[in-house]
């Protein structure tokens, strides 16, 4: 008899613990719909698009989740999931909680405009309807390389819709968007971030009667757009001659990309901006390109700060972006004796910089250079 009261006060305590959980959670449910119904009029009556409410508060694994990031545990700067969502550990308030999604939200819009100004395409073409006045947009497509697949799968994961398609014995991939509802909920997203593919995205506004928004061509800092175009149309690389990593991006001269400034996107870094004329197709044709160069020592130190603060999903460039820390630690060992340790220290380095992922890491002409064995 006293084993048989003695477990039952086990089983109290555990019922009674097990009332505690569920009230607190409970009672953080109910706090945050309230702040939720509050900042979005949700109330009776009052009803919300499922499909866009899934799209816009759903994580890429596809749950429910507030509470992604603990910053106790976790250096949100860092977070390789893109959530800056401040977890109920720190909480001061809901209202901190829910602007962080805004930003969060915001961060992946900005980010993804830039990808679509780098290697996107709005597809538009005329109606085979006689009787129709427009053209219609049969998708929006983003190609990229097999290398950096991973970018496509983080925008189909976040928007939860969108095909990807491998092509065959070709190494890219496409990924495209074709419903009408897709299409228009992505546009009204990107309006007003849309600089470089400007034409298209107008005519695109055009089709389903948008209001087109003029875009800032003045990149402001930290903006993730800047990170979206280095993840498809810039690169970063080795100067060995001036010991140094760079980022450069460069686009075809028009009257769109002659706007763009870069100027305060990194703080502390402007880009040297360079004007070119080329060949096209080793023909008589000549076109002229604008280029961004992000080229001094100084730099590398504000350029490492960006691209923690806006990671890149390109895993290439993104690791080389996360060795100019430890660079500049060895950096001086250049100039050390070649048999001597510091250059070989300076040397592995090099070697594991340029070789990740780079199958053409043979070619690279400053490789004589240095102290392989």
């Amino acid at each position: 008899m006293v084993a048989q009261m003695g477990l039952n006060k086990f089983y109290s305590a555990i019922d009674y613990m097990l009332e505690t959980i569920s009230l607190a959670n409970y009672l953080l449910f109910s706090h945050f719909y309230s702040a939720f119904s509050i900042c979005f009029g949700i109330g009776r009556g009052k009803f919300i698009n499922k499909k866009n409410y899934l799209r816009n508060y759903l994580d890429a694994s596809g749950s429910f989740n507030l509470l992604l990031n603990s910053q106790i545990n976790n250096y949100a700067a860092i977070n390789l999931n893109n959530t800056d969502i401040q977890s109920a550990e720190n909480y001061i308030g809901f209202s901190e909680t829910i602007r962080q999604l805004f930003n969060s939200e915001e961060k992946f819009y900005h980010w993804l405009a830039g990808i679509i100004d780098g290697d996107g395409n709005f597809d538009i073409r005329k109606s085979t309807d006689i009787l129709a006045r427009k053209p219609k947009l049969k998708s929006i497509r983003i190609k990229l390389h097999n290398r950096d697949v991973r970018i496509l799968t983080r925008i189909q994961n976040y928007l939860h819709f969108g095909t990807i398609i491998t092509a065959k014995n070709k190494p890219y991939s496409i990924y495209s968007v074709y419903k009408n509802e897709d299409k228009i909920f992505l546009i009204n997203k990107l309006n007003g971030l849309i600089r470089i593919k400007s034409d298209s995205f107008k005519k695109a506004c055009s089709i389903y009667n948008i209001e087109h928004i003029e875009p800032n061509y003045n990149i402001s800092a930290y903006d993730p757009y800047f990170a979206g175009l280095i993840d498809t149309d810039g690169s970063i690389v080795f100067n060995y001659n001036s010991n140094r990593i760079e980022c450069n991006l460069e686009f075809k001269y028009n009257s769109y990309t002659s706007k763009l400034n870069l100027d305060n996107v990194i703080p502390n870094y402007k880009p040297y901006i360079l004007l070119r004329t080329h060949n096209a197709n080793k023909t008589s044709q000549r076109f002229k390109s604008i280029a961004f160069k992000f080229q001094t020592v100084k730099g590398m130190v504000p350029l490492y700060e960006y691209f923690i603060f806006n990671r890149l999903y390109s895993d290439f460039k993104f690791y080389r972006v996360t060795k100019i820390k430890k660079f500049i630690e060895i950096r001086k060992y250049q100039k050390s004796d070649f048999h001597s340790v510091e250059f070989k220290i300076y040397s592995d380095f090099v070697m594991d910089w340029i070789q990740y992922q780079n199958p053409l890491w043979t070619k690279v002409p400053f490789v004589k250079n240095l102290r392989i064995k």
